[in-house]
């Protein structure tokens, strides 16, 4: 089977709030990539890896596939210049919506810290391995997706082999609330979804929050509707 992964670069904060606030001032398209190319410059000896990791933010931030609208992405920018100081948050909804792997990644994760906050690597490399098969390519992608989550904060490495969760970011409001929905129905490309099973999922374990309807309503994208004891959410 084969499979577009994607995400081949570790990130950096600071590499990604810089990209979304020019984005956010209608910064896109070439005039992007310049800017991130720019700023990259002084990190990277290598043409190759600084080209790769320029076109995995131009990708979270500005490229729209199929299944993301122009709306979803301008607006995730802007909340984030309104809300900086969750920047997590956003940077969490943009690539959970792009990139699958990163979704299966993280959601793996967060059924491994379920219970204790802990997991060993192995394990997880166990769990993406039988998904996405037992290739040195898959395993770089995972060590690209497990060093950005360290570099953004959300863990730590405390001895070899072993990850524990570092923080947990509590999200209030509504309308950024509204906005992760919709990024993790567009990750799923659901046309519909049980508002249970959004706020079940595992991708959203660096986050305390609840998704309830008056989240959901503060996103024109979205409608709501109570079918049985649940709420089920169309996109």
């Amino acid at each position: 089977m084969k499979v577009s992964i994607g995400f081949n670069r570790h990130l950096e904060p600071d590499w990604l709030a810089q990209t979304a606030s020019w984005v956010a001032n209608g910064i896109e398209g070439q005039a992007l990539k310049g800017r991130i190319d720019s700023m990259l410059e002084p990190a990277f000896t290598s043409k190759v890896a600084k080209d790769k990791t320029r076109n995995l933010l131009f990708g979270i931030w500005n490229k729209l596939p199929k299944h993301i609208s122009e709306r979803f992405q301008s607006r995730g920018a802007n909340l984030l210049m309104e809300h900086s100081e969750q920047h997590l948050v956003f940077h969490w909804g943009m690539m959970l919506s792009k990139y699958p792997f990163f979704a299966f990644v993280v959601g793996q994760i967060g059924k491994l810290t379920k219970l204790n906050d802990t997991f060993i690597y192995s394990q997880l490399e166990d769990r993406v391995t039988e998904q996405y098969g037992d290739t040195s390519t898959i395993k770089r992608s995972m060590q690209f997706v497990v060093r950005t989550l360290m570099n953004l904060g959300v863990l730590k490495n405390p001895k070899q082999g072993v990850y524990e969760l570092n923080t947990v970011v509590s999200i209030e409001q509504p309308e950024v609330k509204g906005w992760l929905v919709e990024a993790i129905m567009r990750s799923n490309q659901s046309s519909s979804r049980s508002l249970s099973s959004i706020n079940d999922d595992t991708v959203w374990f660096p986050f305390k929050l609840f998704f309830d309807l008056s989240d959901v309503q503060t996103n024109k994208e979205l409608e709501a509707h109570l079918q049985s004891s649940d709420t089920v959410v169309f996109l």
